[in-house]
């Protein structure tokens, strides 16, 4: 072997070592760049959702909601409602198998029929406008579809339709605890009675509340006739309601409202 054999072998890379030229060998710099683009593309993306978010919010709902001619304080309206003639539905299912009387039993079953077909006129106007419709008023028909002239099963506290049927909060609009219904289903014969008319007194004028807001401050005109008709079938209810307790020798209404 000649010298010059001995350098070109001892100088020349093994075969596979020697790098393309053609490809660029990354650099740490490099790959901060490419995290940040990342990064940047993600929140951009995020961003673009929250915008969408707030122009819906903001403009194409109200938008669509004077389009179709009714406001937030329509939509407020018939969903308390619903919640409200909801939790008439449910006291008055407790009447069968705890009231022994008559009177009192036509009454609950009518109070509760009525209850029910305003939480499906409300309901049909809410989906009509694409908006959901509480729980509680979905629960209510169900109850009100089994039959509020018939002794249900529950536990005791109560026939429900629903997992969430007995969750009101109470203290609003005449609105029971779940306290207050509880107490009032631990009772029977004229106890009951006599619990059961005086919570629907107070109940019914805590109905009204909303009901007179939406007739003076509404916009749409099938809600604010809703609200007339509630309004209207409320104070007529009340004063039977106050007939049957006063029959029985109840206290008569206990909110201290003598309209």
């Amino acid at each position: 072997m000649t010298p010059q054999d001995s350098t070109t072998e001892e100088t020349t890379p093994p075969s596979g070592s020697v790098p393309d030229a053609r490809t660029p060998v990354p650099t740490p710099e490099y790959g901060l760049r490419r995290r940040l683009r990342l990064m940047g593309a993600v929140l951009a993306g995020g961003l673009a959702v929250v915008l969408a978010l707030l122009l819906w919010l903001g403009v194409l709902v109200p938008a669509k909601q004077k389009a179709a001619g009714y406001s937030d304080a329509d939509a407020t309206y018939a969903a308390v409602a619903i919640e409200h003639n909801a939790q008439a539905v449910q006291l008055t299912a407790l009447a069968p198998g705890r009231s022994t009387d008559d009177e009192v039993l036509a009454l609950a079953v009518e109070v509760g029929e009525a209850s029910a077909g305003r939480v499906e006129d409300l309901a049909a106007w809410l989906e009509a406008r694409d908006i959901p419709v509480p729980v509680a008023g979905r629960e209510a028909l169900a109850l009100a579809a089994d039959g509020l002239d018939t002794e249900l099963p529950d536990d005791g506290s109560g026939p429900r339709a629903g997992a969430t049927a007995h969750s009101h909060e109470g203290g609003s609009h005449g609105m029971l605890t779940d306290e207050q219904v509880n107490g009032i289903a631990a009772l029977h014969a004229q106890d009951f009675d006599i619990a059961l008319l005086a919570a629907l007194v107070e109940h019914h004028y805590g109905g009204l509340q909303p009901a007179d807001k939406e007739i003076t401050e509404g916009e749409d005109a099938e809600a604010k006739a809703l609200a007339q008709a509630e309004a209207d079938a409320i104070r007529v209810e009340v004063e039977d309601v106050r007939d049957a307790l006063a029959g029985i020798g109840g206290p008569g209404s206990n909110d201290g409202s003598g309209s």
